[in-house]
């Protein structure tokens, strides 16, 4: 029984980066960053069970559009609840790598993105793809646009900030999450 706990607390960790859905001090602090009072492409990266979807969904204008890229279909189906529930928004799931999704250039407005990045780390590749996956959004990312993401571990903030060329704009910390987190805001 406690070897399966931990078997399963362990994918969690390393393929999900966490070990149990955000807590809503975490969604609130990344979504309370975005502005809501024009029309919005957001970009959401690594819904999981829509912790962050559902609270972008609710406080999203009638006009914004909300792009949400998850490549693991095992949680579609709290997604698809999501989105039919609310068909007056214009939203759209992806199931794919979210390099193969922004090819577009200055497409969104926000990207929030709940991806693990730490464990894209791969020193003998100098992080080919942790790097690949930041560009990505850089350049998906509209002049203007904010990026915002949370780590559990004060991690990844230079190598986000070698990509942008510039500072974070603002860390956060918000204990009351399990793990607490750290939230990165980065503008382009």
């Amino acid at each position: 029984m406690l070897i399966r706990i931990y078997r399963n607390l362990k994918r969690n960790i390393t393929e999900d980066g966490l070990i149990i859905s955000s807590s809503g001090f975490l969604v609130n602090n990344m979504v309370g960053k975005i502005d809501f009072s024009r029309p919005l492409r957001i970009l959401e990266i690594g819904s999981g069970r829509g912790a962050f979807t559902r609270e972008l969904i609710s406080r999203m204008s009638p006009d914004s559009h909300l792009d949400i890229c998850e490549i693991k279909t095992e949680y579609n189906p709290w997604i698809e609840q999501l989105i039919s529930a609310t068909p007056d928004k214009h939203i759209q799931l992806h199931n794919c790598c979210v390099t193969n999704l922004l090819v577009e250039a200055e497409r969104y407005d926000v990207i929030l993105s709940s991806l693990p990045l730490k464990n894209f780390e791969d020193p003998d590749s100098q992080h080919a793809f942790l790097y690949k996956v930041i560009h990505a959004m850089r350049h998906g990312l509209k002049e203007g646009g904010i990026y915002l993401q949370y780590q559990y571990f004060k991690s990844n903030k230079s190598d986000i900030e070698q990509v942008f060329g510039k500072k974070m704009d603002d860390v956060s910390f918000v204990p009351l999450n399990i793990l607490p987190a750290f939230v990165y805001s980065m503008s382009k």
